[in-house]
């Protein structure tokens, strides 16, 4: 079942629907750790005292990983396995940005990334791996390499035409927020088919679609994961992260991560609630760790748990392609040093689904059970430090 959410109307249309549920998440559902209870949590479990806890949380605040006390607790940093030197490796969203200006001091290349026309468009055009862009819903921007819908009754002939799947998003949404992926239309009932049977009223879907509408929305070709995935993962595409770095023309992956689909989610973030992580190795694309929670609710998973099949050995399918495609493609954007690339592993290969600047680095983190800042990763960030010539 897909996650819902009640809506919060912001656009052509949004009243209809004041009071319904709504399929497509307009804010992201992070549930904020209560400080002292898990603080005194910790202290009982693994005798770690609250008032330990508290010098780490001030120490890694001021330290270059920017932890902020939710982040310490959350990446469960309170564990007597970790040493100080292992804690100072992890990175928060702070220093997530204060990484991301360094590496990518030129804003010149953010645009083509955060707008998912314009990227959808350019890489097409170059020559890579895109989902096909289907329709675009805005006022009045065209999109050039899909149907423009201008208005609601031009949406609605869009869904009432529908002879199989699309996934469908906003143009400059983050973290997967307004996301749809649907089955098709039927007419009896005059609905949209979500992924997984449910059925949502058209008029209602596109009303909620609306929402997005002063922004622009996407619908195109819904991807259909490789046999041995969706075997292992069901039929939601799960993206592979990963990170790329890009100096002087020396393109390497520096990390890599798995966002595993569970639970019926209709997308891989992973603050949807069942959602997991897996470590990948960099060399082979074998999983060698998954992991789900944050703080005394996570947990590691040896099996899928809506397909019980082994997760950890499993070997991503066209790994080594996955690495060569994002390796060139770092090449068409040069002033972007550091990338987070959503890849899609599909039956003819992988697929470019979407690049990130401000890469989220606790996914990483998450997935391994480790801090980011080592090995590759560190050494590209250490030389971003160097002056160029």
């Amino acid at each position: 079942m897909p996650v819902i959410s009640t809506p919060v109307g912001r656009g052509v249309n949004a009243e209809r629907n004041l009071g319904e549920p709504s399929t497509l998440n307009q804010t992201k559902d992070h549930k904020h750790l209560p400080l002292a209870e898990t603080m005194l949590r910790a202290q009982k479990e693994t005798g770690t005292s609250v008032i330990r806890q508290a010098r780490d949380m001030l120490a890694l605040r001021r330290g270059e990983g920017k932890l902020s006390a939710e982040e310490y607790l959350g990446n469960r940093l309170f564990d007597p396995g970790f040493s100080m030197e292992d804690k100072r490796r992890f990175l928060g969203i702070q220093a997530k940005v204060i990484v991301d200006r360094l590496c990518n001091p030129s804003f010149k290349g953010r645009a083509a990334v955060r707008d998912k026309i314009i990227f959808a468009a350019m890489m097409a055009e170059l020559g890579f791996p895109v989902p096909k862009p289907l329709g675009f819903v805005h006022p009045t921007r065209s999109s050039f390499i899909a149907t423009d819908l201008r208005d609601r009754e031009a949406l609605l002939g869009f869904l009432r035409a529908l002879d199989g799947p699309v996934f469908g998003k906003p143009v400059d949404s983050r973290w997967s927020l307004g996301a749809a992926s649907l089955d098709g239309y039927r007419s009896d009932s005059d609905s949209v088919i979500l992924l997984g049977g449910e059925e949502i009223g058209a008029e209602t879907f596109a009303d909620q679609v609306m929402g997005f509408a002063d922004k622009g929305y996407l619908f195109q070709e819904r991807l259909v994961p490789h046999p041995e995935v969706a075997r292992l993962a069901g039929p939601a595409i799960g993206t592979i992260r990963l990170l790329t770095g890009n100096l002087e023309g020396e393109r390497e992956l520096l990390d890599c991560a798995w966002k595993i689909v569970a639970g019926g989610n209709v997308a891989d973030n992973f603050w949807r609630d069942g959602n997991m992580l897996g470590q990948i190795d960099p060399e082979t694309g074998t999983v060698m760790r998954v992991a789900s929670g944050l703080a005394h609710e996570s947990r590691t998973h040896e099996e899928h748990p809506d397909t019980g099949e082994a997760l950890p050995g499993f070997t991503i399918p066209f790994w080594k392609e996955a690495v060569a495609l994002v390796l060139q493609a770092a090449t068409v954007l040069p002033d972007l040093r550091l990338i987070g690339w959503d890849i899609a592993v599909t039956p003819d290969g992988p697929v470019i689904v979407e690049a990130n600047t401000l890469p989220a680095f606790n996914l990483h983190q998450l997935a391994s059970g480790t801090g980011i800042m080592k090995g590759r990763f560190e050494a590209f960030v250490t030389a971003c430090k160097q002056p160029t010539t």
